[in-house]
């Protein structure tokens, strides 16, 4: 399932601000200021034990510092744990079709647990969280069900746009098990790699908005030595390791990977935005039946260790 954890941080933080105090917003129990949109909604309503799906979008000082309103929806079970000054004070109070609006104060949770505040969070922080419910579940196995119509739905359309630029590109491309495309630029010579076998890859990665995040040729990023990895193992995105299995000793390839084919909501460097879809540049150094032996641990003392005492 989606979860939101440097969110929730967030949201045990929620604390009342005085700018919203008006007749139009409610108090939580503990405090929290929030105001709801109604949809008119009264027979589908978040309850104890259902599971929720919805949007969310929170601001911090009127900049966006995270939404999902352009991705994926977010899901997780409503528990009958709440917290004072928590958005989980407020989630049973709320329906299908619901928006909620709640502002919090960032000084007091620093105030609380300094140690636990992410760096990016100061003193006199708003921040504003809003939340639109788009579904109520009943089980675990019905959330996971509709999460993944949902995911299959957003693969199709990441294919369709990458489709669409290889076309308009006139760029022929065979397609992995999974959506991903490869590009032959050099066939290589030899067998393909089977699963289990050491390959060994020179690559440089490229977001699709254009900007280079890794490469292990490009010294800027101070690690130029072909990377080696065991080939279908999951050991490397779904996207990039299904590639390889397409390229012989010697072979040069433009790899086109899919968002979830890659890293999805939760890319490894700020330079990849979220559900961003990859471009690599992949070079098959070698291919061997399987990883080399770890180097042997030489015997006796190394330099700078004490002998034992007899």
């Amino acid at each position: 399932m989606n979860t939101v954890k440097n969110l929730l941080l967030v949201m045990v933080a929620g604390v009342m601000l005085a700018s919203c105090s008006q007749t139009s917003y409610k108090k939580t129990p503990g405090g929290l200021p929030y105001k709801v949109f109604s949809s008119g909604n009264d027979t589908q309503r978040v309850y104890v034990g259902s599971y929720v799906k919805l949007h969310l979008t929170q601001k911090i000082k009127d900049s966006v510092y995270f939404t999902s309103t352009e991705a994926l929806p977010i899901y997780f079970p409503i528990t009958a744990d709440t917290k004072p000054y928590d958005l989980s004070e407020i989630w049973t109070k709320l329906k299908v079709g619901d928006s909620m609006i709640a502002t919090q104060m960032m000084d007091t949770f620093i105030n609380r647990s300094p140690g636990n505040v992410p760096p990016e969070f100061k003193k006199g922080d708003r921040i504003v969280t809003t939340v639109k419910i788009l579904g109520v579940f009943a089980s675990d196995s019905a959330a996971k069900a509709d999460e993944e119509k949902g995911v299959k739905a957003w693969t199709a359309n990441e294919a369709k746009v990458i489709e669409k630029y290889l076309a308009d590109k006139k760029i022929s491309t065979v397609k992995t098990p999974s959506g991903a495309y490869v590009e032959i630029i050099n066939p290589g010579t030899g067998n393909l790699p089977d699963t289990g076998n050491y390959v060994l890859v020179n690559y440089s990665g490229v977001s699709w908005s254009g900007v280079k995040f890794d490469s292990n040729t490009d010294t800027a990023f101070h690690h130029v030595e072909p990377y080696g990895f065991n080939a279908g193992k999951n050991e490397m995105s779904k996207g990039f390791d299904e590639a390889v299995m397409f390229l012989r000793k010697g072979a040069k390839a433009k790899v086109y990977i899919p968002s979830m084919l890659a890293y999805g909501p939760r890319p490894t460097t700020p330079k990849i935005k979220p559900y961003e879809n990859l471009i690599f540049d992949l070079e098959m150094v070698d291919i061997k039946d399987k990883a080399p032996a770890p180097p042997a641990q030489p015997m006796g003392p190394q330099p700078g260790q004490q002998m034992p005492q007899q």
